[in-house]
């Protein structure tokens, strides 16, 4: 057998997968019919499959095109070569079903959300502060009272809790107290080396200005940087915890609640969550109707146009106007200019 007929049967199997796989999808017309006629069977629906894709791939992929799988898609690149229709169709369904997979994965992940929100234990307060404990800090926890505290720290007894769990816990939160620290320097450092390359436009006269105040301020056996780190931490530990009213307490959790469903639905929870176990779970595709008609609009047309294209993709979701206007409210506005002004 030469090379020729092992790429045949190499390219026979393929196709024959990919039509397999059009014929047990219902959604495909493969033939107008009139009311009244016998609906196709599976050999006659692969019959016309199979007779479209020897007479015209580019026909082939405009018609079927939309059901397939990017690996799918991808088996029809060895035809480009000869045929820049075949390519030009076979980019644009490529990029639809990018995008609709992206969708697809969004929506599946808001749907989990929902239902894990229900459950409260992903997104119970004290899971979202182990796994962002530094955002949890700067907008929740430095304005709670002690009691407060130990009303949150307080571990539920439940009937199935053993002792291995309750130590489990105690080194989860010694863990997430661990990355503050840890996230609380890099932050830090952030910040210093913003205030180093503000200062850069005139480095001589900076050099000199800051060597005087060296020197006048500590003895000259002191180390260059000694001064300034010490005068960053006093001026640190002079801080006091902004005063913020109930209201303002309330916008900020809930701020802080948004932050970590966002990052849930944009795939930042990778280190705590596995998302392959929602992402390509079916069972989340109880979306809205809503959405299924917005999804339904777009994908099912053969030709969008490009307004078309442009004003769904510039659409926002119920996270993204959730954000928006909680970023855009008044009080919170007010709440960051305030806490701005007082540290």
């Amino acid at each position: 057998m030469d090379v020729s007929e092992n790429l045949n049967m190499t390219v026979s199997s393929e196709i024959d997968n990919i039509i397999r796989s059009l014929v047990a999808n219902s959604d495909i017309i493969f033939k107008s019919q009139q009311r009244g006629d016998s609906e196709l069977n599976a050999s006659e629906k692969t019959v016309i499959a199979l007779n479209t894709f020897n007479e015209n791939k580019t026909s082939f992929l405009m018609k079927f095109g939309k059901y397939l799988g990017q690996d799918q898609l991808n088996f029809f690149d060895q035809f480009t070569k000869d045929f820049k229709e075949i390519e030009l169709v076979l980019q644009d369904l490529k990029t639809n079903n990018t995008k609709k997979r992206n969708i697809q994965v969004k929506n599946r992940r808001y749907e989990a959300l929902q239902q894990m929100s229900k459950e409260n234990s992903y997104f119970s307060e004290i899971e979202m502060m182990k796994r962002n404990p530094l955002l949890y800090e700067h907008l929740v926890g430095q304005y709670l009272s002690e009691d407060e505290k130990r009303e949150r720290d307080k571990y539920e007894m439940k009937e199935d809790v053993t002792l291995v769990k309750i130590l489990m816990e105690g080194i989860e939160r010694n863990k997430a107290e661990l990355t503050r620290q840890l996230q609380q320097q890099t932050e830090d450092s952030q910040m210093e080396e913003s205030d180093s390359s503000s200062d850069s436009s005139d480095e001589e006269r900076d050099v000199e200005e800051i060597s005087v105040s060296v020197k006048s301020a500590r003895p000259s056996t002191s180390r260059w940087g000694e001064f300034e780190e010490h005068t960053i931490q006093a001026t640190k530990s002079k801080k006091s915890t902004p005063m913020v009213t109930m209201t303002e307490r309330l916008l900020l959790k809930e701020e802080f609640v948004s932050t970590m469903h966002q990052n849930f639905v944009e795939g930042k929870d990778s280190d705590y969550f596995d998302y392959s176990t929602v992402d390509d779970n079916s069972s989340y595709d109880n979306i809205s109707e809503m959405d299924h008609d917005a999804e339904d609009k777009y994908f099912d047309s053969e030709d969008p146009d490009e307004d078309e294209i442009r004003d769904y993709e510039s659409s926002e979701d119920e996270l993204d106007i959730y954000m928006n206007a909680l970023n855009q409210h008044p009080a919170v506005c007010q709440l960051a200019k305030s806490i701005d002004e007082r540290l």
